[in-house]
């Protein structure tokens, strides 16, 4: 009797993964396919197209978490932390791409000295002031820019109802 219960705990303690059935996958369709339409570019998106892009999401996102666990287990932890991610963003030349998006951490004052570093000696003595847009050049140059896309979506607009209408004369 006590090696019943024996077993039964040691299979409580470990953690199997489910096995993957053909033909389904962990995240939901749906909202793979509200992500894919909001590019504009794309109006209509095939199931069997939503179904690779989201078990290619499964894979990718796997491969960077077995990384970043594995730099876990270097330090003898099992739970990923987010400076786990940023080293094998750092270290992998695949995920480079991700640099912008996952940077590694660092303090308030080495990221002061980088920028400094970066800025021409220049620009950061004197004239450092003149060369950064204030927040009211950027808003107005937001304005503008708004204000263009809204005149060429009308534009675009009119082009469409004269092609569905055109006038008789």
């Amino acid at each position: 009797m006590s090696e019943i219960i024996e077993s039964q705990e040691s299979r409580s303690t470990q953690k199997t993964v489910p096995e993957r059935v053909p033909g389904t996958t962990i995240l939901p369709l749906a909202r793979i396919k509200r992500v894919i339409k909001e590019d504009k570019d794309v109006s209509l998106i095939n199931a069997e197209a939503t179904f690779c892009i989201a078990y290619t999401t499964e894979l990718f996102m796997e491969y960077l978490v077995t990384e970043a666990f594995e730099k876990a287990k270097k330090d003898k932890r099992k739970t990923v932390y987010y400076k786990d991610l940023a080293g094998a963003v750092k270290e992998i030349e695949q995920f480079e791409f991700l640099e912008d998006v996952i940077p590694t951490t660092m303090t308030l004052k080495a990221a002061i000295e980088k920028r400094k570093e970066t800025l021409p000696d220049e620009a950061s003595s004197s004239s450092s002031s003149n060369t950064l847009p204030s927040k009211k050049q950027k808003t107005q140059e937001e304005e503008t820019n708004q204000e263009e896309e809204e005149e060429e979506e009308e534009e675009e607009a009119q082009d469409d109802d004269e092609e569905m209408d055109p006038k008789v004369e």
